[in-house]
């Protein structure tokens, strides 16, 4: 795990600067809720309660609005609940992703995007109760993602998508690429929605 916690910064670093050479830039800043899964709440839930809301960005470029890639950041403040035993008390993504859309409308002027993403990266999760430590560890994670972007013009849009996390145990092995994966049992959904400007 620590071999894959090095390795992250240098592929998200790659993937952007792959993303922005000959493509058209996006940065997103959205507002969300989590729910489903290890959020252990519905979607009415999610968005009814605003003290659990999610925060975060995405900046990446795509390439005739058909191919593209981005890093994803996201930091739900209270996943785990709201009650004041709770503390330090937050699930982190960082998550560089590669999307493939459906222009409606071209790189210019107003616009409708359908896409998909996936995407592989960082999740990191904390958590204290009582001033004790419950959790506290960084783990693989992968996400899968489908949403729109209504832009309005050139430079400035909407962006609404929903995206499924979860974890992956990664330990070093002795195959290829020396590390083994398997499949997590954290997990959660998000939906969110923001402004997303091109440049």
């Amino acid at each position: 795990m620590r071999r894959l916690i090095h390795v992250m910064p240098i592929a998200a670093a790659a993937l952007l600067f792959a993303s922005s050479a000959q493509a058209q830039g996006h940065l997103n800043l959205f507002v969300g809720g989590n729910f489903f899964g290890d959020a252990g709440r519905s979607v009415n839930e999610a968005f009814d309660d605003g003290s659990r809301l999610t925060w975060g960005a995405a900046i990446g470029g795509m390439t005739r609005g058909i191919f593209g890639a981005e890093i994803d950041f996201g930091y739900p403040n209270r996943f785990f609940g709201k009650d004041d035993s709770l503390d330090k008390n937050y699930v982190l993504t960082l998550m560089p992703s590669v999307i493939v859309g459906v222009p409606i409308g071209g790189e210019r002027g107003p616009g409708f995007q359908p896409f998909a993403t996936a995407g592989f990266g960082l999740l990191r999760r904390s958590l204290e109760v009582n001033g004790v430590e419950a959790l506290d560890n960084n783990s693989a994670a992968y996400s899968l993602g489908f949403g729109v972007n209504a832009d309005a013009g050139t430079n400035f849009g909407v962006r609404a998508d929903y995206r499924y996390f979860r974890n992956v145990n990664a330990d070093e092995d002795d195959n290829i690429i020396g590390i083994d994966f398997d499949r997590g049992t954290f997990s959660f959904s998000r939906a969110s929605v923001g402004a997303n400007f091109r440049f």
